[in-house]
C-alpha cells in the first residue's frame, strides 16, 4: 500500500480496548498451566494400569489399558503444548505492552470520494473498493465481518499491520456510515475467476467508474 503513514496518540476508546486485552491475556498467562491436571491424569493412569493388570476380562483389559496410555500421553506431551501456548501469549503481551508504553500508533488516513461494496458470494469475504483520489482505488477485504457496524464511511484510518493483529480491527472510522455503490456479488465472483482477485490493501491507478462497470459486466 503506497498511502503515507502518520503516527498519532491513541484515542481513549483504543486505550480502553488495549487495557482490556492486556488484562485478559495476563489472566490467560497466569492460568495457562494447571498443575493439578497432571496430578489427576497421573493418578488416573496408575489406577487404570492397576485395573488392567488385575482384571482378567479381555475387552476390559483393552479399555483400561488404552485409557491408561492416554493418561500417560497427556503427562508426556501436554507440557510442550502448554509451553508453546505460554510462549505465544507472552509474545503477544510483549508486543501489546510495547504499544501501550509507547502510546502511539501508525495509521494510513483515508478521505474517500466513493466506496463500492461487493458482498460475499462463496466464502471469499466482502470486498470494498475505495476511491481515495481521482483514478486511484484501494481494495479492502473484510474476511472476518468486523466492518459491518460503522463501515463503509468516507473518512477512516487503516491501522498498521502489527497493531491490527493485536486489536483485531483493520480500520478506525472517523465519519458517519454511508450507503456504498453496490457491485453484484455473482459478478464479482465471475470477475475474480476470469480476471483474478486483487490483494487486500492493494492500490491501483484506475477509473473508479470503469472498474465498477468492469466488475458488473461479468454478471
Amino acid at each position: 500500500m503506497n498511502i503515507p503513514k502518520t503516527e498519532r496518540l491513541f484515542y481513549a476508546d483504543e486505550q480502553r480496548i488495549l487495557k482490556t486485552i492486556q488484562a485478559k491475556k495476563s489472566k490467560e498467562l497466569e492460568e495457562q498451566i494447571k498443575y493439578h491436571y497432571f496430578i489427576i491424569f497421573g493418578a488416573s493412569g496408575i489406577a487404570l494400569t492397576y485395573l488392567a493388570t488385575i482384571i482378567k476380562i479381555g475387552f476390559l483389559v483393552f479399555i483400561f489399558g488404552t485409557l491408561a496410555v492416554f493418561a500417560y500421553a497427556f503427562i508426556v506431551f501436554m507440557p510442550y503444548q502448554f509451553y508453546k501456548e505460554r510462549k505465544r501469549i507472552k509474545t503477544f503481551l510483549d508486543e501489546l505492552n510495547s504499544f501501550i508504553n509507547k502510546g502511539t500508533v501508525n495509521t494510513h488516513l483515508i478521505k474517500a470520494k466513493r466506496i463500492a461494496l461487493a458482498k460475499e458470494y462463496e466464502d471469499e469475504g466482502d470486498l470494498f473498493i475505495i476511491e481515495y483520489e481521482n483514478d486511484k482505488v484501494i481494495y479492502l477485504w473484510d474476511y472476518d465481518y468486523n466492518l459491518k457496524k460503522k463501515f463503509p464511511c468516507l473518512d477512516f484510518e487503516i491501522y498498521e499491520d502489527r497493531f491490527f493483529k493485536l486489536l483485531g480491527r483493520q480500520i478506525y472510522p472517523l465519519s458517519k456510515p454511508i450507503i456504498p455503490v453496490l457491485i453484484d456479488k455473482k459478478a464479482k465472483w465471475n470477475y475474480m475467476c476470469k480476471v483474478g482477485a486483487s490483494a487486500h490493501l492493494e492500490t491501483e491507478n484506475i477509473s473508479f467508474d470503469k472498474l465498477i462497470a468492469d466488475y458488473n459486466s461479468y454478471i
